[in-house]
């Protein structure tokens, strides 16, 4: 069953830049069939949303736990996975923290269509 193994713990670096604090941050995948750990000292701006995105999207992101998007920050810049993965471990780690799957559909179709970005 997938699910985060650990609380998450930050220190605000500034107003929009957070960095894991005191322990790691572990996630255990049934997608990617795997645990993740994203380590102390990982910088991390949780939900980053740009300008052009639906006010819902924003709304959604910031209801949410804010495991997934430290997590999903991580496998993003440190290439521990592809981002097509990536983002289907964000999905799956919304629904573990209780995001309802329409929700969570909603951020994932979302970063397909404009995550390359990153």
């Amino acid at each position: 069953m997938s699910k985060f193994l650990d609380s998450l713990e930050t220190t605000e670096i500034s107003a929009k830049i957070f960095a894991i604090a005191d322990h790691p941050l572990r996630y255990q995948s049934d997608v990617a069939k795997r645990m993740f750990t994203v380590p102390i000292g990982f910088f991390t701006d949780f939900y980053s949303v740009p300008l052009w995105t639906p006010t819902l999207y924003v709304m959604i992101a910031a209801l949410c736990d804010r495991r997934p998007a430290a997590l999903h920050d991580w496998l993003y810049y440190a290439a521990v996975t592809d981002r097509e993965m990536a983002d289907k471990v964000l999905r799956e780690a919304m629904e573990a923290c209780g995001v309802s799957p329409f929700k969570a559909n909603f951020t994932y179709c979302g970063l397909r269509v404009g995550g390359w970005a990153a």
